[in-house]
């Protein structure tokens, strides 16, 4: 038996893929994701606008609060109420600031506020909505403390002026004389304090998501979880199966290029994961009632890029592995990262940067941003030209790689 576990342990060394995904990927996984499981925002993102613009910036920037949790990205008096829109749909700003109209300059932050949210970024905008409840009552215990420290002052001139007072009628009755003619202070009224209204349905709106349901931000970002998922998997062990049954030698002697071949091989799963990318958002559309509002062109579009992405790195998996058991581990490692780093669950906003700019390596990434804004914002090209752009050169460079590496394994008769 001694000898039996020193013979595992010295085959152990020698496979240093396996050893490596036993003692390093646990450490790596452990503390990236540590860092990455945060539901916080430590800043929220907003553009201040409209009439009074500059006087509310300067309200806010004054409030501890505020100070501390809100980054005043813009300040914009003249920016009409399209331009207002495009800032949130094109999530510019995580929110925009305007002052109510009927609201006086010197009023209560609370009755001065008109607040709209991306209600798409879920996590980002209900923390907002926590921030500017402190914004309003922190101002409420600011302006009751201003009143009671005036007050206090009316009460203290009062008192002096009445102990003085005093202090002339007893000199006047010391001396003899007749009573002086002293006025009485009068008692100063204390001003009345109204709470403002706190109440966060008064002066904030979410738009795009107006009960900020979680299932209308997963569901975009599921349909790409689910593509990715069947893309990397099933084709990374579809191809590792002609290795295993040792067909891989009948496609090095086809007449064909390497990148045909890999054409040849995924165009089955890509039409199968074209079908299985318009049944999930229908059912996600039906079952859950989320809405579609932008443009179904650009949706597909974005859909066929990813999948040349997901299904890119599927072939290289494949031409990477030796066996099926390989190619499942190596898609594993592939997929989960993308559920935990690319902002489907805990928002890119709340990592540090070294494991963000992990996140923006993900193709998941920028599908979800995608589909987000297609299906909640009605997000146009002009406002997700910059995840399309980096989807298609993501594919290019996955899909170059894996030509490349399939070229070599062809070469090589099929070994890994």
């Amino acid at each position: 038996m001694r000898a039996l576990i020193l013979k595992e342990f010295r085959e152990l060394s020698r496979d240093r893929r396996t050893l490596a995904m036993l003692i390093v990927l646990p450490v790596v996984l452990l503390v990236i994701f540590g860092y990455a499981a945060n539901f916080s925002v430590d800043k929220i993102s907003v553009a201040v606008t409209g009439t009074g613009a500059d006087s509310l910036a300067t309200s806010l920037r004054a409030n501890a609060v505020a100070a501390d949790e809100l980054h005043i990205a813009t300040v914009s008096p003249g920016a009409s109420q399209a331009e207002q829109d495009a800032l949130l749909r094109d999530q510019q700003v995580d929110a925009v600031i305007t002052q109510r109209k009927d609201a006086d300059a010197d009023a209560p932050l609370a009755d001065r506020l008109a607040i709209t949210l991306d209600g798409s970024a879920l996590f980002t905008a209900q923390a907002a909505q926590g921030v500017f409840m402190r914004i309003a009552a922190s101002d409420a215990q600011d302006v009751a403390e201003a009143q009671r420290e005036d007050a206090a002052a009316q009460i203290a001139e009062a008192e002096s002026a009445l102990e003085a007072a005093v202090q002339a009628a007893i000199g006047a009755a010391a001396t003899g004389g007749g009573p002086p003619n002293i006025a009485l202070p009068e008692f100063p009224r204390l001003p009345e304090f109204t709470p403002p209204d706190v109440d966060a349905a008064e002066y904030i709106t979410v738009a795009f998501n107006p009960d900020l349901k979680t299932s209308w931000v997963m569901v975009p970002g599921l349909i790409g979880l689910i593509l990715l998922f069947i893309g990397a998997l099933i084709t990374s062990i579809g191809l590792v199966r002609e290795r295993e049954a040792g067909t891989f030698e009948q496609l090095a002697v086809m007449p064909l290029r390497p990148s045909a071949i890999i054409l040849g091989k995924i165009v089955p799963y890509f039409v199968l994961a074209l079908v299985d990318m318009v049944a999930v958002t229908a059912l996600g559309v039906w079952l859950f009632g989320v809405p579609f509002t932008g443009s179904i062109w650009l949706f597909a579009l974005a859909s066929l890029v990813f999948l040349f992405v997901v299904l890119g790195a599927g072939v290289l998996i494949s031409s990477s592995s030796e066996n099926t058991g390989q190619a499942i581990q190596m898609a594993i490692l592939f997929v989960v990262p993308q559920v935990l780093l690319s902002g489907l669950i805990f928002p890119l906003e709340a990592m540090p940067g070294g494991v963000r700019w992990i996140g923006y390596v993900l193709p998941l990434t920028w599908f979800r941003e995608i589909s987000q804004g297609v299906m909640l914002r009605a997000a146009d090209l002009g406002s997700l030209w910059l995840p399309l752009v980096v989807l298609a050169a993501m594919a290019v460079v996955v899909f170059g790689a894996a030509t490349r590496r399939m070229a070599g394994a062809l070469g090589r008769g099929g070994r890994a």
